[in-house]
């Protein structure tokens, strides 16, 4: 069932990126309501239009290959479409990024799109036309997408996010929840098509819980919150950052927040990282490498300098509490990107964006396992680390 609504999202998707102009601008509006177009590229094909072996037979460059710092920014100045899986504290470093200069310094115009879900972000990348876009997506994702539709063009990691599973699930302890047991009979929320709905699939197989012993709520990023401690739900799917402001507002209400965070459950990491067609890494070596060192650069700049990056996530979406939003982020660099701000403080910035070999050759048969994915994949297809450092 997890497999049956990405297949028909990425399908709706891909239908989309096929039409005409016309259609094409209504279409995009209904699934990613984009302001303005990514900018076309005459010489590459429709996504649809991609050889069905694609997926599995381009490679990536080497992934012993460092960075090259010394590399020419783009010519001429790109706009450059950044698909969001919701507007989170997990990833303010593309918010920071705009509002320090960074993409601004490498002649790249960012254009915000944000969709309700991980998920749905990658599918949107997929499903770009002009190939000049990105996201903070999964190489989970790359592989559902490729195993779902082998026409879908091939996507690439360019620089690496969190390592660790991202993903918790939330209750108020007064709901009488301690362990995974007691969710029999408890309604739980989540976006559906959301890489945490895919999780939970994944967290009560495990937990030998069937989706018939509980009532899973399709309810957005942005409503899960106030659904759980108003007491709609019994439970909510996340990440685990939103912890952080459970836990402020809670105590409040006279309750505490339990979790259970599903990398503790020994459940395989998606390996989050900085996504783009491969096609934009091919024709447009520049811009990927523009992309790929400005948004480790800016994860850094976030991880050492987290007050002024909260302060810049903020400033652009108007509305945040500043010390809700900090205290999410902290918690999202100790659980779900596993970084010290200490240590980072005295490494090269790009190191931030090294994907581990070992790391990625070792997790993929679990995710393949878990995600009941059918495609082999050459693990050195799905990411690059030719625009990082090696820590």
């Amino acid at each position: 069932m997890r497999r049956t609504s990405l297949a028909l999202l990425l399908a709706a998707l891909l239908v989309v990126s096929a039409c005409g102009s016309e259609e094409e601008e209504a279409g995009t509006t209904a699934a990613a309501p984009q302001t303005t177009a990514a900018p076309q590229t005459t010489a590459a094909p429709p996504a649809t239009e991609a050889p069905a072996d694609e997926a599995t037979t381009t490679t990536a460059a080497p992934t012993t290959t460092t960075a090259t710092t010394q590399a020419e920014e783009p010519m001429e100045p790109v706009t450059v479409t950044l698909y969001v899986g919701g507007v989170t504290s997990s990833a303010p470093q593309d918010y920071a990024a705009q509002a320090q200069g960074f993409f601004e310094s490498e002649n790249i115009n960012i254009e915000v799109v944000a969709l309700d879900g991980t998920s749905q972000a990658v599918l949107a990348v997929a499903a770009d036309r002009g190939g000049f876009a990105y996201t903070q997506g999964s190489i989970l994702d790359e592989m559902l997408i490729a195993d779902n539709n082998p026409d879908a063009p091939p996507l690439i990691a360019i620089s690496a996010g969190a390592m660790r599973n991202p993903v918790a699930l939330m209750f108020l302890e007064g709901k009488g929840i301690s362990t995974p047991a007691d969710l029999l009979g408890k309604t739980i929320a989540v976006p559906q098509g959301s890489l945490s709905a895919l999780y939970l699939d994944v967290f009560l197989d495990t937990q030998g819980i069937s989706k018939d012993d509980v009532t899973i709520q399709n309810i957005g990023f942005g409503a899960l919150n106030p659904a759980l401690l108003a007491g709609q739900v019994d439970a909510i799917v996340a990440f685990a950052r939103a912890i952080a402001s459970l836990s402020i507002v809670a105590p409040e209400q006279g309750d505490t927040i339990g979790a259970f965070l599903f990398a503790e459950y020994g459940i395989a990491a998606p390996m989050t990282g900085v996504v783009i067609q491969k096609r934009l890494l091919d024709e447009h070596p520049d811009v990927a490498r523009a992309i790929a060192e400005v948004t480790t650069r800016s994860l850094h700049f976030c991880a050492v300098n987290a007050e002024e990056c909260v302060t810049d996530f903020i400033t652009i979406n108007d509305g945040r509490d500043f010390e809700q939003t900090l205290a999410e982020w902290k918690v999202a660099l100790e659980a779900q990107y596993g970084i010290d701000p200490e240590e980072a403080a005295g490494m090269d910035p790009l190191a931030l964006g090294w994907f581990e070999p070992d790391l990625i050759a070792e997790t993929l048969p679990s995710l393949r396992q878990l995600f009941e994915i059918e495609m082999d994949f050459d693990p050195t297809t799905l990411y690059t680390n030719e625009f990082v450092s090696e820590p």
